[in-house]
């Protein structure tokens, strides 16, 4: 259970829940073993797709990896330094990782986790290509029920998640419709130019 600390979805007086202390060690010792017993996925992932792996996360994995603190970053770099190698389809310690390649991916993976988030508290519907971090990929992002299906690539999916963010976590986490008119109007706006 979340510890008493939350952050506030600002526009809307929601409390996002804040995960520390014990808790939060538990869930990266999680994080560890699971990537650690998984290594097949891992190495397969660019056959088995980005879904397979999201599959295996978590609702306290997705939670934490999107808590920005110290123990968010220490969940986001540890499910990095497995899942940028692993995108590329080399996980031999043969052949080091840029800093800009883990940059590059982590600014789409992190939008990836908040909205399987969504996805699992039904607020949105998404679906993730194979690599995310193909620039030929397409999302495929519903924002509701009575909303059109918008097919965005990964740099209209990071420009999301820098202009609409704090909405993007008011709808992935609490289903607010204010929060879902300011993202349907933003991909509008995307799609229009």
């Amino acid at each position: 259970m979340p510890d008493d600390k939350t952050r506030t979805h600002k526009a809307r007086g929601q409390r996002v829940p804040h995960i520390a202390g014990r808790q939060a060690r538990e869930i990266l010792e999680e994080c560890d073993t699971l990537l650690l017993d998984n290594s097949n996925l891992l190495a397969n992932l660019r056959r088995l797709g980005f879904n397979a792996l999201l599959s295996f996360l978590s609702h306290g994995i997705l939670q934490l990896a999107l808590q920005p603190d110290s123990w968010g970053e220490q969940l986001r770099a540890r499910l990095m330094s497995d899942i940028v190698p692993a995108l590329q389809g080399d996980l031999s310690e043969q052949n080091a990782v840029s800093v800009d390649d883990v940059a590059h991916c982590a600014n789409i993976v992190a939008p990836c986790l908040l909205l399987e988030l969504g996805r699992r508290n039904q607020h949105i519907q998404i679906e993730f290509p194979s690599d995310p971090t193909d620039s030929s990929a397409r999302f495929k992002l519903c924002v509701g029920k009575s909303y059109p299906i918008h097919s965005i690539d990964n740099e209209q999916l990071v420009h999301l998640a820098s202009s609409v963010g704090e909405e993007l976590v008011g709808l992935c986490y609490f289903g607010d419709q204010q929060s879902r008119e300011s993202i349907e109007a933003e991909l509008r706006t995307q799609h229009a130019a």
